[in-house]
């Protein structure tokens, strides 16, 4: 009761309801996600749990706006997703949405800061020149110690030192 009154003075940063995800395939086709409803308030922790094939990463790439709902409805911070555009998906990736990869998406063939820069190139909000966006990308990898590493590339980094490099954003 006392968490049902709360939840009503916090606003949901997450909203879906009735979410359903079919992949069709031709002949057969998967329901990966039924009828999931689920608020996710400011502040809060929540975790996805599950077994192999339960649909968490369906799940989390519809929330991430990686992938698009079949059925239901979306509400990320107050904006219905469920229908918008891939830019349009694209732009929210990029404005509020933070991700860290199981396995990491790092650019092989590119050195630790030029990973870290990327988000910067995409950034609508602002164009920063090349100067700018180095500077910051090493601030951001001195920030989780990893200051003598900016030009290794991801298989010179160990597991631990490439999370840090993909989950070092800009605010």
């Amino acid at each position: 009761m006392a968490k049902e009154k709360e939840e009503k003075n916090k606003k949901a940063v997450i909203e879906v309801k009735n979410l359903e995800k079919i992949y069709d395939s031709g002949e057969v086709k998967v329901h990966a996600l039924r009828g999931i409803t689920l608020s996710v308030y400011d502040g809060e922790l929540v975790a996805i749990m599950g077994t192999s094939g339960s649909g968490k990463s369906t799940l989390m790439n519809i929330l991430g706006c990686l992938d698009k709902l079949t059925k239901g409805e979306y509400i990320l911070d107050g904006r219905n997703v469920s229908n918008m555009s891939r830019d349009e998906l694209a732009d929210i990736r990029n404005d509020l949405i933070g991700f860290v990869f199981q396995g990491f998406n790092l650019l092989a063939k590119t050195p630790a800061i030029e990973n870290v820069e990327l988000p910067l190139l995409y950034s609508r909000a602002r164009t920063y020149k090349k100067q700018e966006r180095e500077e910051m990308a090493k601030k951001a990898l001195d920030s989780v110690g990893l200051s003598g590493r900016y030009y290794h590339q991801p298989n010179q980094l160990s597991g631990g030192q490439q999370q840090r490099v993909a989950s070092k954003g800009f605010d």
